[in-house]
């Protein structure tokens, strides 16, 4: 790596002007290495689990099974980054400003969770299917941050800090293929991610609706979804024919989000009055997707609320299919399981209070501050899960919710001393 900084306030040439303090121009370029995979993937080794039925009274025999497939040519993922950037305080140092723009490009993408037949054994616990070094990827944007100090008065001062980075995400290329699918949705479907040159690095790609059949001669009007799995009837979602040859099957299927936000942002306050301390921290996420992927079809389980404004009759809905134990497309991946993920967190409120020190002289203390804290406050979101944040963290197959246990909410009371 190698990183130039420059000092343009102190030089000469430089305009004095009385608000402003420092002006930093800054620029860096490194190269780094990731090796987060586990050690051996260039190698077949027998780690896995498995069960064997032998014998003329098929008892059950533990062994050992394949691991994960083996790639001999493995080899560690590289960022390249550039990023060029301000550093700006103002006023006595009131305002300080932080100003970066960003250039950062993966080569080698280290990808593990990718479709592979079941021949290879992949399914026995403790196998996988194979990592990969799948192609290259670039993030670039802009990151910003501000932070503002004020004392109202001697006994009374606080602090505002906001951050805020967009990120445009594009795949630049692939090795080997010209689409890279990943990710899992339902039972025995085809792959809901995809890495492709020029798109989001694991978007979602899938069947788009159009509302739903309210009668037969819909149905009949439409093209046939019989590929999809069953014969479509009134009720059931309509799926869009997006190449025209009057069949819906896996040629129609296109973009339908990814889980990339557009820009993050964070903000975080503090304020000091007399003894008394309050902090408070939230963020958030706007622009990326999250699929709805935790809903089970089975009838003897629970259904989430939006099921109560399903379909029962021509005109009740035209959103939400039918209630049926026959088989039915309604459950292929499609726009109907997409949701807006973005959100706002109140992440952290705690308010505490410093003992003053003649009272902590009689008691022997050094210090003494009792506080009352809340995380996890509260999420302002549209959708309709437990956590928008919710995510396998994979690159081909983020975004997809399978059930994650909650966030719980958690309020402390607590005591720091120093004797």
């Amino acid at each position: 790596a190698i990183s130039l900084g420059w000092v343009m306030s102190e030089e000469e040439f430089f305009p004095r002007l009385n608000y402003l303090d420092f002006f930093k121009f800054r620029a860096s370029y490194g190269v780094m290495g990731n090796d987060r995979i586990p050690d051996f993937l260039y190698l077949s080794l027998l780690t896995g689990q498995a069960t064997y039925v032998s014998g003329d009274d098929n008892s059950l025999i533990n062994g050992i099974a394949i691991g994960p497939l083996s790639n001999p040519n493995v080899k560690w993922e590289e960022s390249r980054k550039l990023d060029v950037g301000f550093d700006i305080r103002l006023l006595n140092n009131k305002f300080n400003f932080v100003i970066d723009y960003y250039i950062n490009n993966t080569r080698n993408l280290l990808v593990s969770d990718i479709p592979i037949s079941g021949i290879f054994g992949v399914s026995a616990p403790g196998s996988s299917s194979p990592t990969i070094n799948a192609g290259s990827v670039r993030n670039q944007g802009f990151e910003f941050e501000f932070l503002y100090r004020e004392s109202l008065r001697e006994d009374l001062n606080f602090t505002l800090g906001l951050n805020f980075s967009t990120i445009k995400n594009e795949v630049t290329a692939i090795e080997g293929r010209d689409v890279l699918e990943g990710g899992q949705f339902g039972v025995g479907q085809l792959a809901p991610s995809r890495m492709e040159v020029g798109q989001p690095i694991g978007y979602f790609y899938g069947y788009r609706t159009a509302g739903i059949f309210q009668n037969m001669d819909e149905v009949n009007a439409h093209a046939s979804q019989v590929a999809l799995g069953a014969p479509a009837q009134p009720g059931d979602i309509r799926y869009l024919d997006i190449n025209g040859d009057g069949i819906i099957d896996e040629n129609d299927r296109v973009y339908l989000g990814d889980p990339i936000p557009d820009f993050t942002f964070g903000f975080n306050l503090g304020v000091n009055y007399r003894n008394w301390d309050l902090s408070g921290y939230l963020f958030g996420s706007v622009g990326n997707d999250i699929v709805r992927n935790f809903e089970r079809d089975q009838p003897n389980v629970n259904q989430m609320s939006y099921r109560l404004n399903r379909w029962t009759g021509e005109g009740t809905s035209n959103d939400v299919p039918r209630a049926t134990v026959s088989p039915t497309t309604n459950n292929v991946f499609s726009d109907f399981f997409v949701e807006d993920g973005s959100f706002v967190r109140i992440q952290t409120i705690s308010l505490g209070y410093n003992f003053e020190s003649s009272l902590l002289d009689r008691i022997g203390f050094n210090q003494l501050r009792v506080y009352a804290k809340v995380d996890n406050v509260y999420t302002f979101t549209r959708y309709s899960g437990f956590d928008p944040t919710a995510s396998t963290g994979v690159p081909i197959g983020g975004g997809i919710d399978f059930g994650f246990y909650p966030i719980p909410r958690i309020y402390m009371l607590g005591v720091n001393a120093q004797f």
